[in-house]
């Protein structure tokens, strides 16, 4: 597992259910920016991550205008605060669609609550429309220095299996973390699984063994994972 620890303490929990034990090794920490979210006339407010709300500040303001969230873990951190999304999807790519046909016959002004490493897409979908899209990085991910020894011994001896990857530059610093380490080799004895093409193509790129999930979320992605372990089980 190699989320923020938090986020992988929780995979955990459901890999343990699907008779799976991980080996936690985070390879991003997740901070807060300490930007400062100005006060505006915005028509809506876009977060595309728990993170998003959780480093918010004050999060009735976010409660005075529409909000907007990509996943449904998102929605519930926001719920959690008594700030109840209206869109919910599962994916800037699905959510987008959504917005422009709510907000398509004007332009609007959106509150995007983001992280520092993101995919421009719903950014640029929503400015190619005419629409204007103010951007708050609330959050980062810092790239760790190393792999914990549990999981360079456990890769190395062949007994980790399998490594679970959900964003792309988290594949990328492991992948550099594990070079480092001196385990290519052993890289290439353990299925990789990822949340999606995007995701799977720096590890593609080296030749790994990678799968990737049918739709990009959590669900999807330990199916997978489950209906592979169930073939390779006599």
């Amino acid at each position: 597992m190699l989320r923020a620890a938090d986020d992988a303490a929780r995979t955990a929990e459901k890999l343990r259910a699907l008779d799976c034990a991980a080996v936690i090794s985070p390879v991003l920490e997740i901070a807060a920016t300490g930007a400062v979210i100005p006060c505006g006339d915005f028509d809506a407010a876009i977060v595309t991550s728990a993170k998003g709300v959780a480093f918010a500040g004050d999060a009735r303001r976010l409660g005075t205008i529409p909000l907007h969230v990509v996943g449904e873990k998102t929605a519930e951190a926001a719920r959690k605060l008594d700030v109840h999304p209206d869109i919910v999807a599962g994916s800037a790519e699905a959510i987008l669609p959504l917005l422009l046909a709510r907000y398509g016959r004007r332009p609007a002004h959106f509150l995007y609550l983001a992280g520092r490493d993101r995919q421009p897409v719903l950014e640029a979908g929503l400015r190619a429309a005419g629409h204007d899209v103010l951007t708050v990085e609330v959050y980062e991910a810092r790239a760790a220095r190393a792999l914990t020894d549990e999981a360079i011994s456990g890769v190395a001896a062949r007994r980790l299996i399998a490594a679970l990857h959900y964003s792309r530059r988290s594949a990328e610093i492991f992948l550099k973390l594990a070079q480092d380490a001196g385990l290519a080799d052993a890289l290439r004895d353990m299925t990789h699984f990822a949340l999606s093409e995007h995701v799977a193509a720096p590890l593609r790129t080296l030749g790994l063994n990678a799968q990737v999930a049918a739709k990009p979320d959590e669900e999807h992605l330990l199916s997978l994972l489950s209906d592979q372990l169930r073939v390779k089980t006599p």
